[in-house]
């Protein structure tokens, strides 16, 4: 497996087409190259989508790229998409892949689009409308275990996503997502973990296998809210988050998808050992699919 840390969205591209695999366009995103006094010089991004094995009902839905700094998210993806993809194939599942979202980023290892000059929070999908009329969702998260009373899709404030968004929705609820994701920094006691939203039975003995190849986070904490409802979360003792902030796998959960993981990996971790995980995700993934 590769080693490179570095790859342009138009290498990583180029990398599919000479796999040999069919692109399809779903948009055109124009983002900010340089800024000068009188104009500004706009680069283009074409987003692109593979749909393997189109005639199959049973689908997993793969997401790769929307923080542009978890660069080896996309290239991991690349690199053990042959295997994927014969396994899905083998198991009759269809393929519906997004292979890097955030185009711009990715080049520029920055977080949002290149356009961007404040956080946008492009992991954005869905709202939730909590006791005091307040709609919640990302970065501001339900509490464990909070009552809403209604939920909306809404529109990112990322172009790119407002993209993905509309062409995503255009198909049958798939009965699987994987997002694939990374975080750079903050993980003090273990190289991976995943947000889950149930099943954990069944995913616990998916993180069996994972563990023969890292450490699992445990009892790490991920992330602290500070939205005036002290909304804290952590890594529990097995890896995993749970969390509803709206986010791409938060909206497919309520759309009704069984199996839905966000596989996290730390961006330190060796590119070859990033593939295993994601490559064991993908699979189990389409094997729990495929007994359907």
């Amino acid at each position: 497996m590769a080693k490179k840390k570095s790859m342009t969205y138009l290498e990583l591209i180029a990398g599919y087409r000479d796999k040999g695999y069919k692109l399809r366009s779903y948009g055109l995103v124009r983002e900010k190259r340089i800024k000068y006094r009188w104009r500004r010089n706009l680069k283009e991004y074409r987003l692109f989508k593979i749909v393997i094995n189109p005639r199959y009902r049973k689908t997993l839905i793969i997401t790769s790229g929307f923080h542009g700094e978890e660069f080896n998210g996309p290239i991991s993806l690349l690199e053990i998409f042959d295997e994927i993809v014969r396994y899905a194939r083998k198991k009759r599942v269809r393929l519906i892949v997004y292979p890097c979202v955030n185009p711009s980023g990715f080049d520029l290892h920055k977080r949002y689009n290149a356009s961007s000059s404040s956080k946008q929070y492009n992991n954005d999908f869905l709202r939730y409308k909590i006791r005091s009329g307040r709609w919640v969702g990302t970065l501001k998260p339900l509490k464990h275990g909070e009552i809403f009373f209604s939920i909306k899709i809404v529109d990112s404030r990322a172009k790119e996503v407002r993209l993905l968004k509309r062409d995503v929705l255009k198909y049958r609820v798939p009965q699987g997502i994987l997002d694939i994701h990374q975080q750079k920094g903050n993980l003090d006691t273990g190289d991976f973990y995943a947000y889950i939203f149930d099943k954990k039975r069944t995913y616990q003995k998916i993180m069996k296998k994972l563990k023969r190849i890292a450490k699992v986070a445990k009892n790490d904490p991920a992330m602290n809210f500070e939205d005036g409802r002290k909304v804290y979360y952590k890594i529990d003792s097995s890896g995993f988050i749970k969390l509803h902030d709206g986010t791409l796998t938060d909206m497919f959960y309520r759309l009704g998808s069984e199996f839905v993981i966000t596989a996290e990996t730390s961006t330190k971790l060796p590119l070859g050992k990033v593939c295993q995980i994601n490559l064991i995700w993908a699979k189990e993934l389409i094997k729990l699919i495929s007994k359907k």
